[in-house]
Formats: structure tokens, sequence, C-alpha cells
């Protein structure tokens, strides 16, 4: 890549993150007051109007509705009791949407939702699902996700039970906290991913904004403070144990995620196959090791997955085969 396309994107990087900033920034307490400054970013530039417009379709895509009057709650000695009733049914009532249909998945309600205390938010294999809070703030959901939802007059609090979501948090008073095994990250308006990239690992990422990441109880021998999170430098840690550190894995350009798109600049065919199996039913296969082992790069859309098998079947001319267990991949 040449210096200029380096500029180029990182350009377009910064103009994208400060849209989706804005994005959340309007859906909180404070959008009369801002609406001024917004409207002046917005026609400074038509890549800012393009750039907003891409978080509007990604991030954008359901209504806030309105809030039954809360009731009061009641407190229980530990700090997950959140999930007590109350105020945190009618702060919880939602509207779930589809990103993306899938294609052999139970079809999203569209209509609202309201979560009872204890209950949780859950996708199916290969939905990507938008849950709208009533605060402004949103949830996208990956395949096979699980989160529960409750909020109350002092704080919003998530926990995060398995799978992978992207949280959009609008600005108000009360603090968001997303927990995930044993650490959490608490903002008051920023943009993150926080998932579970294998069983016991839990993976951090900073879309745009500010936030931290600290664990839940610790031994005081073992305690580690909250520290800052930095866009571009994702964060992982163990779902038993807040033991927090830079993510030196394979790192895919997956901004677009909540849309079905991920990019690589370089994965095996093996690995490929794998992520997009987190949305294909049933499952693709690839018929022998060597196979697996082709190295490709480019953007792929993951959750197509008929054309994704066609496509990377004419990438490597391979023959694609429908059979019961699934769609296989073979050399001719």
């Amino acid at each position: 890549m040449t210096d200029r396309h380096a500029e180029a994107d990182d350009r377009r990087a910064v103009i994208e993150e400060t849209a989706v900033g804005w994005f959340v920034r309007m859906r909180g307490e404070d959008a009369d007051q801002l609406r001024a400054e917004f409207d002046a970013w917005i026609d400074a530039s038509p890549e800012h109007r393009k750039a907003y417009d891409w978080a509007q379709r990604h991030f954008g895509a359901s209504e806030i509705l309105k809030t039954p009057a809360p009731s009061k709650i009641r407190q229980t000695k530990r700090h997950w009791g959140w999930l007590a009733a109350g105020t945190a049914v009618a702060a919880a009532v939602l509207l779930a949407i589809n990103l993306n249909p899938p294609f052999r998945a139970p079809v999203a309600n569209n209509g609202p939702e309201a979560i009872q205390p204890g209950s949780s938010l859950a996708t199916a294999h290969g939905e990507i699902r938008i849950f709208r809070l009533t605060d402004g703030s949103s949830v996208t959901l990956d395949s096979d996700s699980r989160i529960e939802v409750a909020m109350n007059d002092s704080e919003r609090r998530l926990r995060l039970l398995g799978g992978k979501a992207r949280v959009a948090v609008a600005r108000e008073r009360r603090p968001f906290i997303v927990e995930a095994g044993a650490g959490a990250v608490e903002t008051e308006e920023a943009l993150f991913d926080i998932g579970f990239n294998r069983p016991n690992r839990i993976l951090v990422s900073l879309v745009s904004g500010k936030a931290a990441i600290g664990g839940l109880v610790q031994p005081a021998a073992y305690y580690r403070g909250s520290q800052p999170l930095m866009m571009g430098r994702p964060m992982a840690y163990s779902a038993g144990s807040f033991d927090p550190s830079p993510f030196t894995g394979h790192i895919a350009d997956d901004r677009d995620w909540p849309s079905g798109w991920v990019e690589y600049r370089e994965i095996s065919l093996g690995a490929l196959v794998a992520e997009a199996n987190r949305y294909a039913a049933p499952p693709i296969r690839l018929d022998d090791p060597e196979t697996g082992a082709l190295k490709v790069s480019g953007r792929f859309k993951l959750t197509d997955t008929e054309t994704f098998a066609s496509r990377t079947a004419e990438l490597f001319d391979l023959t694609v085969s429908q059979r019961p267990d699934g769609t296989y991949l073979a050399r001719r």
C-alpha cells in the first residue's frame, strides 16, 4: 500500500469514527444543545454526510420507544441485583430488528419486546440483530449471542453471557457498564465491541469515544485498577480472571461486522471458513487439509453463505457440492 493510500485510509477512519460519535451523541439527552455544532460538521464536507449515512445504516435501523413510568425497585446486596423488578423492566423495553436477515435462522420479531427481570436477549445461529434501549443506546448482537440488560436510576448495566456485541452508548448522567467474564467496560459515551473470541477469552475493541476496562470482584493481593481503552488497540483477558493485555492475535478489519462484512489482510481458507460457519447452516466443509491451508485476503460477507461458498470456489478453482451435512468445497 502506498503512503497516499495509507493516508486516505487513515482519513476515512477518522471521519467514520467522528460520524459514529455524532450518531451516538445525537441520540443522547444533549442532542438539542449539540444540534448547531452537528449541522456545521455535516455541512463541512460531503464525506461527513456520507460517513454519517453509513453510521445510520449500521446503527440506526430502529426507533427509540417511549419508556413507561418507572416504578420503585429493591436493591439487593449483590451488585448484580440490577436484575430486580421495577425500573429495570420499564427501562429495558426495546425494539429488535434484523440487520441481516439470516438465511435459515428464525425471523426476528420486529415489534417491541419487554424484558422481564432475569431474562436475556439472544440471537439464533446466523442472526445479527440490533436492540434499541430506551436511553438511546443500542446493542448489536452477533450470531449465537446472549446478553442481560437492566437499568435503574443510578446506572445502566449489561452482562454479556456469550457471543459478541457492539454497544453504542448514548451520553447521559448514568454510567454505562458492560460486564463479560471477570471484567467490565465502563463509559459515559462510546462505541465498542466486546465478545468471547475464544470460549474462555474476552476481547474488547474501542471504535470511538472514551471507555475504561476494569475487573469485577478481585482479591486484594491481585487487584488491577481500571485502564483506558485505546482505539485500534484491542485488549484481551481471561473469562475467569481479569488479566488484561494487548491482543496480539490475528486482527481483521471488522468495523462492518454488524452488516456481515469482514476484511482480512491474510487468513487461511480453513480459518475463513470457520468464521463463515458462525452464520452457515448447514456448515461449509473442506474436503482436505491442504485446501484449508491456502491463504486468502480480501473483504468477505460472511453472512451470505451461498455467495461466500461460490465466490471462494471461483477464487481457488474449487468445486461446490451440496450434501445433507453441508456445503463441500473440494479441489477439481
